[in-house]
């Protein structure tokens, strides 16, 4: 079985709270397949799609799940 994962990225999804800006909030790391991981399902591909212009910071990454 097979599932196709979408997440959106943007500057404002990396502001944590208690920051002052996007500086201070760089490197941190967040989560996002841990729930799929979690129940099995492995990591078969991941690439990178669309986004914004070249200042906006945003962008698609594609995963493809794979659980036996």
């Amino acid at each position: 079985m097979q599932k196709l994962v979408t997440i959106y990225l943007d500057q404002e999804g990396y502001r944590i709270q208690g920051k002052r800006g996007l500086a201070q909030s760089h490197g941190i790391v967040q989560e996002h397949l841990d729930k799929y991981l979690d129940m099995g399902w492995e990591v078969k591909a991941i690439t990178g799609a669309g986004g914004g212009g070249a200042n906006t910071g945003c962008g698609w990454v594609i995963v493809l799940l794979e659980k036996l």
